[in-house]
């Protein structure tokens, strides 16, 4: 069951503000407070209406106990750092504010001027969420902000997969995942879009997997590439046992991609795989140099 967040009356604003409640009415008649009304009418102020008016007035709440929140920051607004490019920072600032259309319609935008689906998303969305991850560590942003882009993000990923043709019937079957106590849900969603563009029928099996999944899971789809998104590590040492074990009961006939934030290159030598991938392009170049090569030409690192 969703839980609904609370609304303020502008008798609460005020008296967090500490000002007239006169004065709240009036500023929110004339748009100063992002403002919603109830089915009988009457004036209420949701938590992002109130943090806007804070950011835009430069205010505090002077006794935020009366809402039970804690004072909310004027400081935390939409300007994330990113690239300078004006559509990346219009979409990060939608993105941050919550609006899925605003960002929607950029994605297209992109896509309108001839890049794949998977190069507008790596542009739009993983330049955001790099920027959002930042502005979040230094506390300019709220943590639901950041969850709310990410939750975001996935939709978005999920509606430009939904647009791409079903793979053909013939079409060679790509798995993948985070492993074991990585939660990160968006680099293995970007793998999944990107090869389904290149003709795989990708499957992504989500995050946080036990390695033994990617077996399994490698087993009943008869799968030929196995991909693994690795953003955060655990335990390193059980990690290159289990990986290494991994890669040689899958074989020589099915590849494994690795690739993340969390693989150095000292770390990375001491694992077994196929390739491993900086970029979603490499992805993409790569599963093509797979699909075209025949099983024992493929070999293990």
């Amino acid at each position: 069951m969703a839980v609904r967040l609370p609304h303020f009356s502008p008798k609460q604003i005020a008296d967090a503000l500490q000002v007239s409640e006169s004065s709240i009415k009036r500023w929110c008649d004339r748009g100063d407070i992002p403002t919603i009304r109830t089915l009988g009418g009457h004036r209420r102020i949701t938590i992002e209406g109130l943090q806007q008016f804070l950011r835009d007035t430069d205010r505090v709440l002077v006794n935020p106990d009366v809402l039970g929140l804690p004072s909310l920051a004027p400081g935390r607004d939409d300007r994330i750092p990113g690239e300078q490019d004006p559509n990346q920072c219009e979409f990060r600032c939608a993105l941050v504010a919550g609006d899925f259309e605003k960002c929607w319609k950029l994605l297209e935008n992109r896509i309108e001027t001839g890049v794949s689906r998977w190069q507008a998303a790596e542009s739009l969305i993983t330049d955001a969420m790099y920027g959002i991850g930042e502005a979040w560590g230094c506390n300019e942003l709220d943590v639901y902000q950041e969850r709310r882009a990410c939750d975001l993000c996935i939709k978005l990923i999920v509606r430009l997969v939904e647009q791409i043709a079903a793979p053909s019937k013939g079409a060679p079957v790509a798995i993948g995942g985070a492993p074991e106590g990585d939660h990160y849900q968006l680099p293995t969603a970007l793998v999944k879009l990107a090869l389904r563009e290149a003709g795989w029928k990708a499957i992504n099996l989500g995050s946080n997997l036990p390695l033994d999944s990617f077996l399994q899971a490698a087993h009943d789809y008869k799968a030929e590439l196995v991909w693994m998104s690795i953003s955060a590590i655990q335990e390193p040492e059980r990690f290159i046992a289990e990986e290494n074990r991994l890669a040689r009961l899958l074989g020589d006939h099915v590849s494994l991609f690795i690739g993340g934030q969390a693989l150095s290159v000292s770390f990375r030598a001491r694992l077994r795989y196929t390739v491993c991938c900086e970029s979603l392009r490499q992805i993409v170049d790569f599963s093509t140099i797979t699909r075209s090569s025949s099983p024992h030409e493929r070999v293990v690192r």
